[in-house]
């Protein structure tokens, strides 16, 4: 009887370990996608004092918004009402970063031909992070059926951001 305690409690270790390793398998969370290791509201927080922070906040929430723009009108419905409200924000938020690097990082006069090419310049990592942010999405809409409710940092990523557009 003491070998049966002794096998039930093993069988015990076993189950528990097992189901552990499938909750883990199992979280929503992406632990593989490195936006989930580095949420935006670090780098946010760091922005009002470091303008490689600030830049790198609005072009993640330039990708950001415009994922979120292109995931409502490709994946929820054609033509979805807050489609094109996401991505103007996006062009908001890359307006104003070509504008900051002219104005206050380069201490330039702000020009149209400047500010086009600045713009320009930007667009290589928006799209960068506009592509990781729709891989998220698609993966939470198939997985889902939504696009941020069930992926806690993603729908923070997108409170936050929102937060700061509108500072």
């Amino acid at each position: 009887n003491f070998f049966t305690i002794r096998i039930r409690i093993v069988c015990m270790k076993k189950l528990l370990i097992a189901l552990f390793i499938s909750l883990v398998f199992a979280s929503p969370i992406h632990a593989e996608d490195p936006l989930v290791a580095d949420p935006i509201l670090k780098h946010l927080q760091l922005a009002m004092e470091d303008d490689k922070h600030l830049e790198y906040s609005l072009k993640r929430c330039a990708g950001l918004f415009l994922a979120s723009g292109t995931a409502l009108h490709k994946l929820v419905e054609e033509n979805h009402p807050d489609a094109q409200v996401y991505v103007d924000l996006g062009e908001d938020l890359m307006e104003f970063l070509a504008e900051y690097q002219i104005t206050v990082i380069n201490e330039s006069e702000l020009t149209q031909d400047e500010f086009n090419k600045t713009y320009r310049s930007n667009i290589e990592e928006v799209q960068r992070m506009n592509k990781r942010y729709q891989s998220r999405m698609r993966k939470n809409f198939s997985t889902f059926g939504t696009l941020t409710e069930d992926d806690e940092p993603l729908a923070n990523d997108v409170w936050h951001c929102i937060g700061f557009h509108e500072q």
